[in-house]
């Protein structure tokens, strides 16, 4: 029966062919976070043969790449002490199997339910820059949401200038030591945020942002009095009575969220500052990457870099006030995207932040990875250049309208059984203009049949 359905789902989707799709599209795999890692030296031995048996699969499956996460800690355990020896084996024996590698620079730590990862941001970088000048607790070095709840996925984006030079110097380290690799490097992406992707921590059990740090909340006030000058002009504006700029602070009250006064100017000059914020910390890491592998003496001039969009905070329902997306960093309120009928709008400014860094280091080879494809991409969608309802399709057009590159990825291995789920995926490929596919992981596509010939099938029709 279930084969029967497979092949009735494959005929709905050759029903869906369009030819004017792009012949370039790129077929990847995330593979496993790690490979050999436990304590039991017998386990470790099953894991690489497994890895290498599964990478054998994706290669006869049509894959052109596999990604790798490169976590920060385990390359850099203390300071300017960089050990790729793991990493070095780990990319030989996908090169040696006739794939293309795409590392991720994982400057974020792994917190993975799905498959038990627990990997912690190197602890040298917060005892190394809790005695900085602006810093006042390590925890400024962190995320902190209204009820004190701390994150440490990533360094915090008002620490970014401050800890720059960490990105720095292991972006030049990895250069240094597989710059001879390059030409079997399909792509190179770098973590701008938590699991990746560029957005602020998110927590489901707390309506929140996370700006509650002291760093943060001296960036709040700096950006109001550069924009209105003089309480005076704050208070006129905000229609509040507060007595210095000292007064100011990121919301307080819950009415803030229930009262919806994030639609208020003050809501709206907050969201303008936190998403900025979101902006500013991209752009540094982005640029610099961009700049140390676009150095003449390198051999990745030109290697198409990768960023991470989110597709999983966004929902589909119009009446929704999408407290999910601005917590996230990723729509403002100023927008009053409230009346517009689009529930994907809003995105312009998180794509605009990509745009900039390519505008800024003259590079044209930027790609945006939009996760959740196949939860953004409902095959009922058709594209519309006047209004793009659905987050798949919105990110596509304004990618295009920046130059940059569109490619997806799938949130979770759960949905690989499903036919829902396919349809989704083939639909932001034909339809939007989906360049590229990274599926994970490797491991549930090569045990599972369905998501097998699935995705064989978008391969082969994609060479059409």
């Amino acid at each position: 029966m279930k084969s029967i359905l497979k092949m009735a789902a494959l005929l709905l989707l050759s029903t869906m062919i369009n030819t004017s799709f792009a012949k370039n599209f790129s077929a990847n795999v995330l593979a496993p976070n790690l490979v050999g890692f436990t304590n039991d030296v017998e386990e470790n031995r099953n894991q690489w043969a497994k890895f290498e048996s599964d990478l054998e699969k994706m290669k006869e499956l049509g894959i052109q790449s596999i990604s790798t996460n490169i976590w920060w800690s385990l390359v850099e355990s203390s300071d300017n002490n960089f050990n790729w020896s793991y990493y070095k084996k780990l990319s030989e024996i996908i090169i040696d199997k006739g794939l293309k590698w795409s590392p991720i620079i994982s400057f974020h730590s792994c917190k993975s339910n799905e498959d038990d990862c627990n990997i912690p941001l190197p602890s040298w970088v917060f005892n190394k820059y809790s005695a900085h000048e602006n810093i006042n607790d390590i925890n400024d070095l962190k995320f902190i949401s209204q009820s004190g709840a701390v994150n440490d996925e990533y360094i915090s984006f008002w620490a970014t200038e401050i800890v720059a030079t960490e990105y720095k110097e292991f972006i030049q380290s990895f250069i240094t030591e597989f710059n001879s690799k390059s030409s079997s490097i399909l792509e190179i992406i770098v973590s701008l945020g938590p699991n990746a992707e560029l957005r602020f921590p998110t927590n489901n059990n707390e309506v929140s942002s996370s700006a509650y740090s002291n760093l943060a909340k001296s960036s709040f006030r700096s950006f109001i009095k550069t924009k209105y000058k003089t309480i005076d002009n704050v208070n006129a504006a905000w229609e509040s009575n507060l007595e210095t700029i000292e007064d100011i602070q990121p919301p307080l009250d819950s009415s803030f969220y229930t009262a919806e006064e994030f639609k208020s100017n003050y809501g709206k000059d907050f969201y303008d500052w936190y998403n900025s914020s979101l902006s500013e910390h991209g752009i540094i890491v982005l640029t610099t990457l961009i700049r140390e592998l676009n150095k003449e003496d390198s051999l990745f001039l030109g290697k198409p870099i990768g960023t991470i969009i989110p597709g999983s905070i966004w929902s589909p329902t119009k009446d929704l006030n999408r407290l999910n997306e601005l917590n996230a960093g990723l729509i403002r309120s100023s927008d009053n995207f409230w009346d517009n009928k689009n529930p994907a709008s809003g995105y312009d400014h998180i794509i605009g932040t990509l745009k900039d860094a390519s505008v800024l280091t003259k590079f044209e080879n930027l790609n945006i990875h939009l996760t959740s494809i196949e939860m953004t991409a409902p095959k009922e969608s058709k594209v519309d250049e006047e209004e793009s309802t659905n987050l798949a399709f919105e990110i596509s057009k304004l990618a295009k309208i920046s130059n940059l590159g569109i490619m997806g990825q799938n949130q979770s291995a759960n949905v690989l059984g499903s036919n829902i789920a396919w349809d989704n995926i083939w639909n932001a490929v034909q339809n939007a203009n989906y360049t590229g596919l990274t599926i994970k992981t490797m491991n549930d596509i090569s045990e599972n049949p369905l998501a097998y010939d699935f995705y064989k099938w978008i391969i082969e029709n994609m060479k059409k």
